[in-house]
């Protein structure tokens, strides 16, 4: 009997295995409405799949479809509602509707993102990701929407306490758009004199390394450093293009403010022609 199990059991292992790899292969090509026709297929035998019901979500997540998105993590938070990742995405899919929909939607949807990131940073007090994306919340909000320069700054203290470098580049983030130039500058001095001291940046890895390591979030505000204090402009022009490869919907930068800041790294290098 243990042996006929196995046999059974073991192609429908492997099947699920080159099933996950076919899905990755077309990710990583950004063939992402071939993924959702695939991942439909097989959720119709298994609708309660969590990774692949979450692949769902960040397939339309990447297609700025953040309605349908929602729809994904919003089952996933109702299967395990103490998942950090799951509060987190769903938090950010409805900021992504918050923010592209009108001053009413914003005004219903603002609670439930807060709420989300929220939850998603008590239940896991490492959680980065989820700490940047409050950072920006608060930086970004006006005040009658419960914007607050002072929460920033607090979620930026636990974010250094996570990553020196993030927590220095949060809070030149959080100044530089606060209009307190020198306070920014100085943080995004402190934040580019650091890189030396983390291999990942000293040995320049590939960007693929980065990518997997490091919100993209972080490459553009290592070149708008570089652009700020007029230092480091080969780091700065190496990790802006970083950023414009690696964009994808979920970067809070567009690609028309990340050929700015390139452009302006020419500018500063003199090489205007370019």
């Amino acid at each position: 009997m243990k042996c006929f199990l196995l046999i059974v059991l073991v192609p429908s292992i492997l099947m699920s295995q080159d099933f996950k790899r076919e899905i990755d292969s077309l990710f990583e090509t950004k063939k992402y409405d071939q993924a959702i026709e695939k991942m439909e297929v097989y959720l119709d035998n298994t609708p309660q799949e969590l990774d692949l019901l979450e692949l769902m979500g960040d397939a339309y997540g990447f297609k700025s479809e953040w309605s349908k998105a929602a729809v994904y993590y919003e089952k996933l938070m109702t299967i395990d509602e103490a998942n950090a990742n799951y509060n987190y995405k769903y938090g950010g899919v409805l900021g992504k509707l918050a923010k592209e929909g009108s001053k009413l939607k914003a005004l219903s949807l603002i609670p439930k993102v807060k709420s989300a990131f929220l939850k998603a940073a008590k239940l896991d007090s490492n959680f980065i990701e989820v700490r940047w994306a409050l950072v920006e919340l608060y930086t970004q909000l006006p005040g009658f929407l419960g914007g607050n320069y002072s929460k920033a700054l607090d979620f930026a203290d636990e974010i250094e306490q996570i990553s020196p470098i993030n927590g220095y580049f949060s809070k030149a983030y959080i100044n530089d758009h606060s209009g307190k130039d020198a306070t920014a500058k100085l943080y995004y001095s402190k934040g580019l004199d650091s890189l030396k001291e983390l291999s990942c940046f000293e040995n320049k890895q590939s960007e693929a390394t980065h990518s997997k390591s490091h919100l993209n979030s972080l490459h553009y505000l290592i070149a708008k450093g570089s652009v700020v204090t007029n230092t480091q402009l080969n780091t700065g022009q190496r990790y802006i293009k970083y950023y414009i490869r690696l964009f994808s919907s979920k970067d809070r930068e567009g690609l028309e403010a990340a050929f700015l800041l390139q452009s302006q790294i020419l500018k500063l290098k003199s090489q205007t022609s370019e």
